[in-house]
């Protein structure tokens, strides 16, 4: 069995300040793209991991760690599954690869070794994984709230075009969670107002609106750490986009782009200034 794993974007992603249990509360509308890595399961005996990227090839991969808690769930343990990685998603991008790798892991063997787990129970081992997995399990949009527990699915079917670049350098997002600012997280269920004009922008299949809609407190501090990310910004302004935003933690940026060809154009030209570059588009829900 082959699937895709693609990144997502983080539309908007408001901190909304620090929970009693030391993590964050986020509210976010994630959407995945195009760009994608790619899974390959079959039947084997015990438990074969390989991956296109020699880095990624170790026991700690969050594919394989999704394998082993899915396998611990099994009353009789299955023979075991030869899992093979190709990577496509940056690393400290980001844009969710690692996230995606898990989930599809476990979509993949729930269904190859016939475990039949629900969404719900695929859901909360998603959960144990990290806080960007259960996303990836329910997608392609989705409001997020939480720690990333909490998954709303957004329908809507707007017809975007991305250019994504990518520094040289990563980012760590525990650095970058460490130089933010952020008071005690405040109890409301009110989606916040720039959440409401991000899906009405969805909704409304509105590219400018995407893109003035765009926003991610992770920026500041993100810039701070990494100043270049502030010149990348303006590169793809220049060229043309309607609006950039930091991938998550990043250190990838997010162009909205007026069309296909212009996001492809752009992903050329920008390449002198970032050492990796791609275009996708969004994957649009089913309505």
């Amino acid at each position: 069995m082959q699937v895709p794993a693609p990144a997502k974007i983080n539309l908007t992603l408001r901190v909304r300040g620090r929970r009693p249990d030391g993590f964050h509360e986020v509210e976010s509308v994630m959407q995945m793209c195009t760009l994608a890595d790619t899974l390959t399961v079959a039947d084997a005996d015990g438990l074969v991991f390989t991956c296109s990227d020699p880095a990624l090839r170790t026991e700690d991969n969050l594919a394989v760690r999704a394998a082993r808690l899915l396998m611990a769930q099994c009353p009789t343990p299955p023979r075991g599954a030869k899992i093979h990685l190709e990577k496509a998603i940056p690393m400290q991008a980001g844009l969710g690869g690692g996230s995606s790798d898990a989930a599809a892991a476990l979509a993949a063997l729930n269904e190859v070794w016939d475990i039949r787990l629900t969404l719900d129970r695929l859901a909360t081992l998603a959960a144990q994984l990290g806080s960007d997995v259960p996303f990836f399990l329910d997608g392609p949009c989705s409001l997020v709230r939480g720690r990333g527990e909490a998954v709303v699915p957004v329908l809507h079917d707007a017809a975007c075009h991305l250019v994504l670049a990518k520094s040289a350098v990563g980012l760590s997002t525990a650095d970058v969670y460490a130089h933010l600012h952020a008071a005690p997280a405040p109890a409301s269920p009110a989606p916040l107002p720039e959440t409401a004009a991000m899906i009405a922008a969805l909704r409304a299949g509105d590219v400018g609106a995407i893109a003035r809609a765009l926003v991610n407190d992770l920026e500041a501090p993100a810039f701070a750490l990494l100043p270049e990310l502030a010149r990348g910004r303006r590169r793809m302004l220049e060229e043309g986009c309607l609006g950039v935003v930091l991938c998550g933690s990043g250190s990838a940026l997010c162009g909205i782009c007026p069309d296909a060809a212009h996001a492809a154009h752009a992903a050329r030209d920008l390449t002198n200034d970032f050492p990796w570059t791609a275009s996708a588009r969004f994957i649009v829900p089913p309505l």
